[in-house]
């Protein structure tokens, strides 16, 4: 993936919730030609920012047996721009998840302003089917640098985990 729509993780709580930060950067591609002049961050890769974000969620919960699949966005609303230098906070809550199937509501915000909701659902598969356990030291260092400083509830930090 070119694109890590979240710079780091504040805090998780197993199974229920994960707060995410991203910093847009006006040294990002997408801001160059997003638009000439008036760099807005599009709607689709806040959308990307959320699924990121709980995908996080779902496969930390599950202990990395399953890879999270975004299949489904309902009811996406974008209420206020978001340019570069804006703060995001991005909030995901899991509305259920029966362990093949996982529906999420998240929320984007800058400064406390709501400015992007939306419903997501994810279909869960086993994760070997994605991943080769070789390659499993990258995915052990990504964590490792999203969760430093983040506080977790319910279970162990998975930057603390492999590292």
């Amino acid at each position: 993936m070119r694109y890590f729509l979240i710079d780091r993780v504040e805090h998780l709580e197993y199974g229920k919730k994960i707060t995410a930060v991203k910093c847009a950067a006006l040294s990002e591609d997408v801001f160059s030609d997003h638009f000439l002049g008036n760099p807005v961050m599009p709607g689709a890769l806040q959308i990307e920012s959320l699924a990121q974000a709980g995908t996080v969620l779902l496969e930390v919960s599950a202990g990395f047996k399953f890879k999270a699949l975004l299949v489904m966005i309902h009811s996406a609303k974008f209420r206020e721009l978001v340019r570069p230098g804006d703060k995001l906070r991005i909030e995901m809550s899991t509305l259920s998840n029966d362990n093949q199937l996982a529906q999420l509501e998240g929320q984007i915000f800058v400064e406390d302003k709501l400015v992007t909701s939306a419903r997501l659902a994810f279909s869960l598969h086993p994760i070997d089917e994605f991943y080769v356990p070789a390659s499993r030291h990258l995915t052990d260092a990504l964590y490792r640098s999203l969760f430093r400083g983040a506080t977790v509830d319910g279970g162990t930090n998975p930057g603390e985990v492999h590292g």
